[in-house]
């Protein structure tokens, strides 16, 4: 479940900001002064002034640049993670019937052995066009849910072919349903999003409609 915040994750990335300014005063306060020639201590203090104010205002422009970025990419996630929350609680829906179906009683074998229907990926779709957004893919708690979305574009690669005849892949989506309901990824991923038990009462409130 998202709880928060990932503090390390943040956490390295304001320190990512301060690298490249640090490593530039250290080394104007450290190597330049060996260029400089110590009889003329005026003119050096001045040169070493100049220099050091340059670099200051270039690191506090760098600086600003990388919080500004920073805010910008925090704001991105956010929105995204909410985004995929709705594709998580379709899918987790979506996965939920389809094995109630295969449970029920009430439904006939020719219904059950049909093609499974496409899962809902519309705003995993979306985002992977954005270039920024795949980059997010290295960090938590994104990483996982890329795994399972891919998981899930697989069997509607599956579903597509056998629409368009295929037999075998027909047998391979029934077989991925399975599968992904049997080692629950819908629910493992519902959970990067929330807890378990907001899930439990997402299953009565499926039940209470089919009873």
């Amino acid at each position: 479940m998202l709880d928060g915040e990932n503090m390390k994750y943040w956490i390295l990335e304001i320190l990512k900001i301060f690298a490249i300014p640090a490593t530039l005063i250290l080394t104007i306060i450290v190597i330049l002064p060996r260029f400089i020639d110590i009889n003329l201590q005026e003119t050096s203090n001045v040169v070493l002034g100049v220099m050091l104010g340059v670099v200051l205002g270039f690191s506090a422009d760098l600086i600003k640049r990388g919080f500004d970025d920073l805010a910008k990419m925090r704001r991105f996630k956010k929105i995204s993670l909410r985004l995929l929350e709705e594709d998580a609680e379709d899918i987790y829906r979506l996965l939920w019937l389809y094995e109630w179906t295969q449970k029920s009683n009430q439904i006939s074998k020719v219904i059950k052995k049909q093609i499974p229907p496409m899962i809902n990926l519309n705003y995993w779709n979306v985002l992977k066009r954005d270039k920024e957004f795949l980059l997010l893919g290295v960090d938590e708690p994104l990483n996982d849910i890329f795994k399972y979305m891919w998981t899930f574009e697989k069997i509607n690669s599956q579903i597509r072919l056998a629409e368009e005849g295929s037999e075998k892949a027909a047998n391979i989506a029934i077989k991925l349903y399975k599968i992904t309901i049997k080692e629950g990824y819908h629910k493992k991923l519902l959970l990067l999003f929330k807890t378990e038990q907001e899930i439990k009462e997402l299953d009565k409130k499926y039940t209470d409609r089919k009873t």
